[in-house]
C-alpha cells in the first residue's frame, strides 16, 4: 500500500474523522508503516492467545477437531465384513456413513 500511496495523493481517513496526509513520501511512508508494525503486533498476539487457549484446553485433556464416524469397534467389524465378502457399499451403508469415509476409516486404521 505505501508504493500505490507514493504515486498519487492520498488521504488516510481515520474513525475519529481525522484525515492523516499522506501525500508527503517521509510522513506518508512513516504513516503506513506505523499502521504496519501496529497490525503485525496485534496479529502476533491474536495467535500467541490462540496457542496459550489450545495448550489449556489440551493440559484438561480437550482434543479439537471434529468427531470420528466411526469407533475402532467399527472399524473392526467392516474389517470382518468386508473379507467375509460384502461390498464395501454395504458395509458403508450398514455403518450409516459413505464409502469415502469408510474407505478413510479403514485406511487410517490400519497406519
Amino acid at each position: 500500500m505505501p508504493g500505490r500511496a507514493r504515486r498519487r495523493t492520498a488521504a488516510c481517513p481515520t474513525l475519529d474523522g481525522i484525515v492523516l496526509d499522506t501525500s508527503d513520501d517521509m510522513c506518508g511512508e512513516l504513516i503506513f508503516t506505523v499502521f504496519a508494525a501496529i497490525a503485525k503486533f496485534q496479529r502476533q498476539q491474536i495467535v500467541k492467545g490462540t496457542r496459550e487457549g489450545l495448550d489449556a484446553a489440551r493440559a484438561r485433556g480437550r482434543v479439537g477437531g471434529r468427531p470420528r464416524a466411526l469407533t475402532s469397534e467399527q472399524i473392526a467389524d467392516a474389517r470382518i465384513l468386508l473379507g467375509a465378502g460384502q461390498t464395501g457399499t454395504a458395509v458403508a451403508a450398514k455403518l450409516r456413513v459413505s464409502r469415502w469415509t469408510l474407505s478413510r476409516a479403514l485406511d487410517t486404521a490400519s497406519r
